[in-house]
């Protein structure tokens, strides 16, 4: 059990219900659509209460996006928080009665496990498969170290070694099957509690905006090892014999138990093809294995011509090239001698050999250029910005730089430490 405070578990119940909700409906498909007008509800009251009950100095206007750190986030765990103490006060006033919460405490540890579960499976598979922590783009390589954010640290950190990645994913993925199944629950708790303690430090230490988030799942599965407590205590710190867990079957009709293991195991097969099949096809899209454009690479300006004069590489100089970078379709980094950098749309007509180039905030600035290529260079001519620009470049890659080409050394008679 998770307590025998009857008070706590309806309040736990209530509030981790609301903070999961609509936990499974959205992951199956075709009815993910129940989320949007609960979220669209959402994004009315919170503002008023921000701005009405919290008297906030500002409105609340962003919501819920790459960061689960917004001031929505905190307000709707505010909420979730008042709106759970109010019906448990509510529930325990009417509810005297003495009641056997035995089957309450099981089906509510049985959904965070398969909650908790099934999150690290999602958030393990883009790791097996690297997608959350990629490979150093051209931009974080060619960004001066200190220019870094803490966050960007240590998405580069991480993605910088594969092998760390994976690793890390399968420890996610492990903790996270081991959930579905009550005997190994223990075995699960113990390396999700390692994971998540980990990851929480990041997110708090390295200003990532996952810390609310991350931190509600610490608790879930400090919640689903409550049970298991005593007897770890008993074990790994003072040194005395313990008893098994005694599992109380809520099933014990021999067709209920036969029902309620099929749909288990159909429920988990679903966890891991969803995650799997889902991390796969982005994996194709916009990951490791999606086709390169035809010119990726990092162009270094080797020689560059404005009307015909040669242009000398000034540190400050904000109109000589001095990069090129394609690394994604459609879209080219330009990179000025004083490392300024402008982006642009590109589409490449391979047959005639040109490159138009749109600027990304000012869509009447179309650029067509002429381009010649070969496996270690790129040359390209044309008007730009009224101006007539002869360019020739030397391709680089990823390996050409000390953080993705240094590689694994077995031995290593002095330390490598730049």
């Amino acid at each position: 059990m998770i307590t025998q405070n009857k008070t706590l578990l309806r309040f736990l119940l209530l509030f981790f219900g609301l903070l999961t909700f609509p936990f499974p409906i959205n992951i199956i498909p075709k009815l993910d659509v129940v989320e949007d007008p609960i979220v669209d509800l959402y994004h009315i009251i919170i503002p008023w209460i921000g701005k009405n009950i919290l008297q906030l100095d500002y409105e609340i206007t962003v919501f819920t996006n790459g960061s689960g750190d917004t001031t929505y986030d905190y307000v709707l765990v505010l909420f979730f928080v008042v709106v759970a103490a109010m019906i448990t006060a509510i529930w325990s006033f009417f509810d005297k009665k003495e009641r056997n919460y035995e089957q309450l405490n099981y089906w509510f540890l049985v959904f965070l496990r398969y909650y908790v579960g099934y999150v690290m499976l999602s958030y393990g598979m883009v790791k097996v498969i690297p997608l959350q922590f990629r490979e150093p783009s051209f931009y974080r390589l060619l960004l001066p170290y200190g220019e870094s954010s803490p966050m960007g640290l240590v998405w580069t950190f991480i993605g910088a070694s594969k092998g760390y990645t994976i690793f890390s994913g399968l420890a996610e993925v492990i903790g996270g099957i081991l959930l579905f199944h009550r005997k190994t629950v223990a075995l699960g708790g113990m390396i999700l509690i390692s994971v998540l303690a980990n990851i929480v430090l990041i997110n708090f230490c390295y200003d990532v905006p996952v810390k609310l988030y991350s931190s509600e799942l610490f608790i879930m599965v400090l919640l689903i090892m409550a049970p298991h407590l005593k007897r770890l205590l008993n074990v790994i710190l003072l040194n005395k014999p313990t008893v098994p867990i005694q599992y109380k079957e809520p099933f014990i009709i021999k067709r209920q138990l036969q029902i309620k293991n099929a749909v288990k195991w159909i429920i988990v097969v679903f966890f891991l093809y969803s995650n799997i099949e889902g991390s796969i096809e982005s994996s194709k899209k916009y990951g490791p294995n999606a086709p390169k454009p035809v010119l990726y690479g990092l162009y270094e300006v080797t020689d560059f011509k404005i009307n015909s004069k040669e242009i000398i590489p000034v540190i400050t100089d904000s109109i000589r090239w001095r990069y090129i970078a394609i690394e994604r379709a459609k879209s080219l980094n330009l990179y000025k001698t004083n490392m300024s950098r402008i982006g642009y749309k590109s589409k490449v007509d391979t047959i005639a050999k040109k490159i138009e180039l749109t600027h990304r905030k000012d869509s009447t600035k179309v650029y067509t250029l002429n381009y010649s290529r070969t496996d270690s260079t790129m040359h390209i001519q044309g008007v730009f910005m009224k101006d007539t620009i002869d360019c020739k470049t030397k391709r680089l890659d990823k390996k050409d730089f000390l953080l993705t080409g240094r590689g694994f050394n077995w031995i290593n008679e002095y330390p490598f430490n730049r």
